[in-house]
């Protein structure tokens, strides 16, 4: 349609943020989604008419409402149900974002895994997976260990063990979590949750698992620090999780619609 008309202009900035917020649009409620694309069309071509008026041609007239009415990501939360609608929402509704969690968190692990590895080159073995004091282990049990490590003793023999096993273990986890992560691109979005959930339950989770292997840390520390390895690659990699999972979360939950 023509500028005159009061339409504005096809393909103009009015109906570049239109096609965007469609598509931000599509994983929410129809009925809403429907109301809102006709709701913010009509106040961007009503606003856009107001600045023709004032002189401003057809394209600054588009995009100074698009500027005034704000991005799409501060408009497409009021398409999210409240927390007070979780209860109501189907179970299936949770299954992407329940395997996106798992994803993450096995990948997290396997990068712990790695830590883990380069913790035990610089310190040793025994930092990472050494036991603790009184400790102890039958003379055939150290023969076992010991054969794959001439010249170690049984309590170094079995620190390497020990450490190979957490390497080894959390990185197969962590390629577990990769191929989680591939199921989670691919399952489809059968409902949104309310803004920010997500992500604070993931910062929850990482934040419990940070404080869980944190106090196992300090506790292996201030008994030599045997062992201590293991659970501080855990630290290293969940601390920060939780707060990249707290900074979005507070975010989303902090977006509001312009009026």
């Amino acid at each position: 349609m023509s500028a005159e008309n009061g339409a504005g202009t096809e393909g103009g900035a009015i109906d570049a943020y239109l096609d965007e917020l469609f598509i931000a649009a599509r994983d929410g409620d129809p009925a809403a989604g429907r109301r809102l694309l006709a709701e913010t069309e009509a106040h961007l071509r009503e606003c856009a008419a107001r600045l023709r008026g004032q002189g401003m041609s057809p394209e600054d007239a588009e995009r100074e409402a698009v500027h005034r009415f704000g991005p799409v990501s501060t408009v497409t939360p009021v398409l999210r149900p409240s927390l007070h609608d979780v209860a109501r929402l189907p179970l299936r509704a949770f299954l992407r974002p329940v395997v996106g969690l798992a994803a993450v968190g096995a990948i997290a692990v396997g990068v712990s895994g790695a830590i883990s590895e380069l913790f035990g080159r610089i310190w040793g073995a025994g930092f990472v997976a050494g036991d603790l004091p009184g400790v102890a282990y039958t003379a055939a049990r150290c023969a076992v260990l010991q054969a794959p490590y001439p010249g170690l003793d049984c309590a170094q023999a079995a620190a390497e063990h020990h450490w190979g096993e957490v390497v080894e273990y959390r990185v197969v986890l962590g390629v577990l979590g990769l191929v989680l992560l591939l199921v989670w691109r691919l399952l489809p979005r059968e409902a949104v949750l309310p803004a920010g959930l997500a992500p604070a339950l993931a910062a929850a989770a990482f934040l419990l698992a940070a404080a869980a292997t944190g106090v196992q840390a300090l506790n292996a520390a201030v008994q030599g620090w045997q062992g201590t390895g293991a659970w501080l690659s855990a630290v290293v990699v969940a601390l920060p999780l939780a707060g990249v999972f707290a900074v979005a979360a507070l975010r989303r939950m902090r977006m509001k619609p312009s009026s």
